[in-house]
């Protein structure tokens, strides 16, 4: 996340990529980019099959993109998705609808289409190291229609001409332009009667929380949120409360401290309460804070998260993520957006003009800044029949670089949080829930942040359900957790 905040939520957030990081070598973009003109919906794929427990659903797929256009008419960009809707439906209007995009800002759809819901997912590699496209057992489609969107500048999308993504790499035009998305969907295919879900992950949160403003006038039945970033900034003492339990299951990961049996909801527990409690006490004393105090606090600390006390006193108490991620193992670096991950230190960075959590071990990114992923866009081709030579952009961190922020309004720490939308559209809309869904072995956005977030912005909480797996950034990464995950959605959906 490229702005005045600190680096921890710098391409944490762009987790989107991770998966597509697997699939494919980082390559740069290429220096032209393909123009697309008006078109109409193409026509659906001819009717699919995949098999979700004991039921064989048959589905038909369609791609289709819109062109984004100035308030004078001239073509900027393309935004894009792919939708899947059930056969053989006696009343479509009363069947749910889920939308789903992933975050960055930069990334596509295309951990949660492929990962996680979606009716194919990558499977293991074959003899030759390929990952083919595999049937999942876990999609949502027989709970649900799926479109997953792409926004500006990843998957298929494209700006269409110098500078026509600008409009659209902003907090507000992003959102507006995902939402038009939608309603034109829901528009042509008849569904706005449909009840709504939309599905935001990582920075996807922050999108939704942004269009959740605009959204009344929609049939929303329930929004998820996916390891959300809500809020960029909280300040620095409550970022150090949000992040030190996590820090503590890093550290009992790697036997940094001792675990005494333990498991990892019950060491996370433990050490919230002490976070939220004597330590929050503590950090608000500032340099008030009696010396002898500080030293207690700090070998309180020190016990949880496996570093030294007299470091953990030298940072002021506000242990810094990035020398945590780097110091815990010694020689090693530690996964911000998955703690269980390590890679060695390496003697120069790969692409040392990023930041240093551009280099997540559990990002997955060489030097480029663009991650293509060939499968996904041979599925596109040959399968939903896409007329493209395009490349598929999984993650473009040229587009989280070209992020502007300028004209958000502030929130509670003084940086942009959009989370009170959320608020107002449940007063409008007095059945709407929400999901929650995070990972404990996530810092990239630690799962005690977004519920500080939602816990201090009005939301109704008790139409708030709340759920934390042992999984990093993405819920649905590894196939025990993808099943977890997936329960819990289609239990949310139904």
């Amino acid at each position: 996340m490229l702005r005045a905040c600190p680096t921890r939520w710098l391409v944490a957030l762009a987790f989107a990529g991770t998966l597509a990081a697997s699939m494919a070598e980082a390559q740069p973009i290429p220096a032209e980019i393909p123009v697309a003109t008006d078109a109409p919906l193409p026509a659906a794929s001819a009717p699919q099959h995949v098999r979700i427990g004991t039921q064989t659903i048959a589905y038909r797929a369609s791609w289709f993109e819109s062109v984004l256009k100035s308030a004078d008419g001239v073509a900027l960009a393309t935004i894009s998705a792919t939708s899947y809707v059930r056969d053989g439906v006696s009343d479509p209007a009363v069947r749910p609808v889920v939308f789903l995009f992933n975050g960055g800002p930069g990334a596509s759809s295309s951990p949660l289409h492929f990962s996680a819901v979606g009716p194919r997912r990558l499977g293991e590699r074959d003899a030759s190291g390929a990952r083919p496209l595999v049937e999942n057992e876990e999609s949502l489609l027989d709970s649900a229609d799926l479109v997953f969107v792409d926004p500006v500048g990843t998957g298929f999308s494209r700006p269409l001409r110098p500078g026509g993504g600008k409009p659209y790499w902003t907090p507000q035009g992003d959102a507006a332009s995902v939402l038009g998305l939608i309603r034109d969907w829901l528009r042509v295919n008849g569904r706005l009667g449909s009840p709504l879900y939309v599905a935001g992950e990582s920075y996807g949160g922050y999108r939704l929380a942004t269009m959740a403003k605009d959204m009344g006038d929609l049939h929303v039945a329930g929004l998820i949120l996916l390891s959300p970033a809500l809020d960029m900034d909280m300040g620095e003492d409550q970022a150090a409360v949000d992040a030190l339990p996590t820090m503590a299951v890093a550290a009992c990961e790697h036997r940094k401290v001792r675990c005494s049996g333990r498991n990892v909801a019950a060491v996370w527990e433990a050490a919230r309460r002490f976070a939220q409690q004597d330590y929050v006490v503590a950090l608000q004393q500032g340099s008030a804070l009696p010396a002898a105090q500080k030293r207690r606090i700090a070998q309180r600390i020190a016990s949880l998260v496996g570093l030294p006390a007299d470091v953990v006193a030298a940072a002021d108490l506000r242990v810094d993520t990035q020398k945590f991620l780097e110091a815990l193992v010694p020689g090693q670096v530690v996964g911000r957006l998955d703690v269980r991950v390590t890679a060695p230190i390496p003697a120069k960075a790969a692409n040392p003009g990023r930041p240093a959590a551009a280099n997540d071990p559990s990002l997955g990114l060489g030097r480029t800044n663009v991650i293509l992923s060939k499968p996904i866009g041979d599925y596109l081709r040959d399968t939903l029949k896409v007329a493209t030579a395009r490349d598929y952009y999984s993650l473009s961190l040229d587009v989280n670089f070209s992020w502007d922020w300028r004209g958000e309004t502030a929130g509670p720490g003084g940086t942009p949080s959009p989370a009170s939308n959320f608020t107002t559209l449940m007063r409008q809309r007095p059945a709407m829930r929400i999901l929650l869904l995070g990972g404990f072995y996530d810092l990239a956005v630690p799962i005690l942040a977004p519920r500080y977030t939602l816990a201090h912005s009005g939301v109704p909480l008790d139409r708030v359900r709340m759920v934390a797996l042992e999984a990093g950034h993405s819920p649905f990464d590894g196939a025990s957790t993808r099943r977890q995950a997936s329960q819990i959605v289609h239990d949310f959906v139904k």
